[in-house]
């Protein structure tokens, strides 16, 4: 690699790496958060009028006015209803429906790191051929088990930092789900410390896009992506 490149090793390295893909890849940040978020809300406004949920809630609307907790009451008897379960369900397959955009911003890391040209079709690498079925079972597998692991917020981040890999290792290394929990697992006890700051900081990151009037959210939102891809060329030297 070129010497004015920022991929080398240690955890400041790391965040100029991470903050180097991020800043070359503006055009496709802000184009992953628009779809992103346009299929999520759209989505979720869909499912939750398609299963009856908006009617059930507008009944009851009046009381968040006069009487919130009735409100809380009613709201937690339709939670209870088989409908908002069937909601649940369905949610989950939206969100593992829009999680493979993932895949095109690490397929577009990799095209710059080989200095090849990269174009917007790149972002939607997730959904080719197979390998939208690959990773949407595995979205799918991942927000379901979270869902309950979440109920100990220990055992969620947890399950978060054990998958932390998984997506790029799939992608990049064609392993298994179970594979590559185990390769980062590997990965998480040698490199747990810059693994942590690293997502800490990204999290951080993500989140401050609030701070410029909410809009900056829809650049800021995506680069734990890049976080994570720069993590994961330094633990596994998959390419030279």
């Amino acid at each position: 690699m070129e010497n004015n490149d920022p991929r080398k090793s240690g955890i400041q390295q790391i965040l100029k790496t991470a903050f180097w893909y991020w800043n070359k890849t503006l055009i496709y940040q802000l184009l992953y958060s628009l779809l992103y978020f346009s299929m999520f809300f759209l989505g979720y406004f869909y499912l939750f009028r398609y299963f009856g949920l908006w009617d059930e809630f507008a009944k009851y609307s009046d009381l968040v006015k006069t009487d919130i907790p009735a409100f809380n009451k009613k709201m937690e008897e339709i939670a209870r209803l088989p409908q908002a379960r069937n909601f649940g369900l369905a949610f989950f397959f939206l969100l593992a429906l829009i999680n493979p955009l993932n895949v095109g911003l690490y397929k577009i890391f990799r095209k710059i790191d080989l200095k090849e040209p990269v174009s917007m079709k790149d972002l939607f690498a997730g959904y080719l051929g197979f390998d939208f079925f690959k990773f949407f079972g595995f979205y799918l597998f991942w927000i379901i088990i979270f869902t309950y692991a979440n109920a100990l917020l220990v055992l969620g981040l947890v399950w978060v930092f054990i998958t932390l890999f998984s997506i790029p290792l799939m992608f990049f290394m064609d392993v298994k789900t179970f594979e590559g929990i185990i390769l980062t697992v590997k990965g998480l006890r040698k490199n747990f410390g810059m693994i942590l700051i690293g997502m800490l900081i990204a999290l951080l990151f993500s989140l401050s896009g609030f701070l410029l009037f909410g809009v900056g959210f829809l650049l800021t939102f995506p680069f734990w992506n890049a976080m994570i891809y720069a993590l994961y060329q330094h633990i596994y030297k998959e390419i030279g």
